[in-house]
């Protein structure tokens, strides 16, 4: 009998027709607010990319051999640096915006109901300051969400640079550095007194995390974009939550700034946040931030909902 290798997808009715309606309705949405679609190559050159990969990805690429050339080629893993690429060696006037609807290849053992394939859809925005830009792209998140009938959203939000700016002011480097931000991304407080860092660090720490929650009115005059990306979103989105969380990066080696995830009943929808490092890293920094729907994990949510009726 012939199977299908693991971690792929296949639709059938009505699943089909919600991804392609939830494609199209959300694509044509982004198109309306400036986003002009891109679609990027489905495999590359591994070594233009693989230097510039997140860590987490770099054990995880699917590869080919080019018959023609002989080099090693790599399906398409990440859309963000493929664009960024695209930006950076192109005329494009700034700000740019472009959006996206292509599949992602993963490499990775199926667990928890990850997949190895799966189709993203998303913007990106290049060249408008910072806190501009991340109000304007989770805007178009919540936006495209509700667009699809989805009630109950929340957002959270977060700033890696609160954790990095301690590191630097208590002169942490190396594996210390990298062990403060994994306990400190994970909320292991505990761990962090037991591996004996500095005192004073744990009691900033302690305090700042104390301010993370619901209730963003506390952190006005704050003086973190979180806190103000925070209380837009709030005054913008009456029906929308909004949780600060002053420490969280799911991705901390790719987003620095800002960063966010939309939820609805307890399901990841939506990431986004800054990437600008990315764009220094190939050769010329340009403010850069956006955020992807995968679009699959959509589709199971809207037939669920749909048939929970």
């Amino acid at each position: 009998m012939n199977r299908i290798p693991s971690g792929v997808v296949q639709f059938f009715e009505p699943l089909t027709s919600i991804r392609r309606k939830a494609e199209n309705t959300i694509i044509e949405f982004f198109k309306s607010k400036g986003y002009e679609e891109i679609i990027t190559p489905t495999f590359v050159y591994e070594d233009s990319v693989s230097e510039f990969l997140f860590e987490p990805l770099k054990n995880k690429l699917f590869k080919i051999v080019d018959k023609n050339s002989g080099q090693t080629m790599i399906l398409r893993a990440d859309i963000t640096l493929q664009i960024t690429q695209a930006v950076l060696l192109g005329d494009f006037k700034m700000p740019a915006r472009l959006c996206y609807a292509q599949n992602v290849y993963r490499d990775i053992k199926e667990h928890l109901g990850k997949k190895r394939e799966f189709k993203q859809i998303g913007v990106e925005l290049f060249g408008i300051k910072e806190l501009d830009a991340d109000f304007e792209v989770v805007s178009l998140a919540i936006d495209s969400l509700s667009l699809m009938g989805i009630e109950g959203l929340y957002v959270r939000v977060s700033d890696t640079y609160i954790i990095e700016n301690l590191i630097g002011e208590f002169g942490l480097s190396g594996d210390r550095a990298d062990r403060l931000r994994e306990l400190v991304f994970l909320k292991n407080i505990s761990h962090i007194k037991k591996e004996g860092f500095d005192s004073a660090l744990i009691e900033r720490i302690e305090k700042l995390n104390s301010l993370s929650g619901m209730d963003i009115d506390r952190l006005a005059d704050s003086g973190f974009d979180a806190a103000d990306l925070s209380l837009r979103i709030k005054e913008k989105y009456r029906n929308v939550g909004v949780f600060c969380d002053l420490f969280y990066c799911e991705y901390p080696l790719y987003h620095h700034g800002i960063t966010f995830e939309i939820f609805a009943e307890n399901k990841k929808l939506a990431v986004g946040g800054r990437y600008g490092n990315i764009t220094k890293k190939l050769g010329k920094y340009i403010p850069a931030t956006g955020f992807a729907i995968d679009l699959n994990e959509l589709s199971y949510f809207l037939y669920e909902k749909e048939n929970s009726r």
